[in-house]
């Protein structure tokens, strides 16, 4: 259960995205930066290892979601967590290497799954696709997206938080850092399943992180908490680009 929300920026990106669970779910930790084979990495993280976002020292950046688009060809007890499909691939240095490895990853025993690839340097948006029994890849233009997902429907996810961004858009400040942060923490048209800031009896929205990649460096916001009441972020971690671009004018990434 999530919403992730992609905007390009001059010479790298933003991220947002709200991670929804069952209010007895163990509490996440916050973002560490590791290394493996000299490529830095950065990402919070569950009691198990596992996490649902995560970018790297060359600007890579994965998202995962649970996918509940419809029955799941898969019927028997789950053997592994998708938590875990990050971090084996995140630490890798480009597309064609992210993708070969998630097409001969062991994926049996998942839950359905998508997973979103944003990869500054080759300014791709891929979306990798788990239904249980196969894989699908989509690749999306390099332009403001946002994934929904809700245990509830997946469809109405999409209906609902979908209105909502598609007004923000019309929004005078759309796309900058101050309107992605309201949007993550909206509750239109009401605080229920289905705003962005999810509101429910057994689960809520209960972390948001951000990432600003641009410039030479990588900076990870993480509030752990409901985005809508909280006032500030708990923790930063910052990771300097390997390959930087274009150094970035862009104020919002000083910091």
């Amino acid at each position: 259960m999530c919403t992730l929300t992609f905007v390009p920026a001059e010479d790298g990106y933003l991220v947002g995205m709200n991670r929804d669970e069952l209010l007895t779910r163990p509490v996440a930790l916050p973002p560490k930066v590791v290394e493996r084979s000299g490529i830095e990495m950065v990402y919070p993280r569950e009691p198990s290892g596992g996490t649902w976002i995560s970018c790297n020292g060359n600007g890579n950046l994965l998202a995962l979601l649970n996918w509940n688009g419809g029955e799941s060809p898969y019927s028997g007890e789950k053997r592994k967590t998708r938590g875990l499909v990050i971090p084996e691939l995140i630490g890798l240095p480009d597309l064609s290497t992210i993708d070969a490895r998630f097409q001969q990853m062991n994926l049996d025993g998942l839950f359905p799954f998508r997973l979103a690839g944003v990869f500054r340097s080759e300014k791709v948006v891929n979306e990798w696709r788990w239904d249980g029994s196969a894989r699908q890849l989509l690749r999306l233009s390099w332009a403001r997206k946002h994934w929904f997902s809700s245990s509830l429907s997946d469809s109405l996810a999409e209906k609902e938080r979908g209105r909502a961004c598609e007004a923000a858009a019309g929004e005078s400040a759309a796309g900058s850092i101050g309107w992605l942060r309201r949007l993550h923490s909206s509750h239109v048209p009401g605080p229920g399943p289905f705003s962005v800031c999810v509101h429910r009896q057994d689960a809520a929205t209960v972390s948001y992180t951000e990432v600003r990649c641009g410039g030479t460096q990588i900076l990870m916001d993480y509030l752990d908490g409901n985005p809508c009441r909280k006032s500030g972020f708990d923790e930063l971690a910052r990771l300097a680009l390997k390959n930087p671009l274009v150094h970035s004018n862009l104020p919002k990434l000083q910091i």
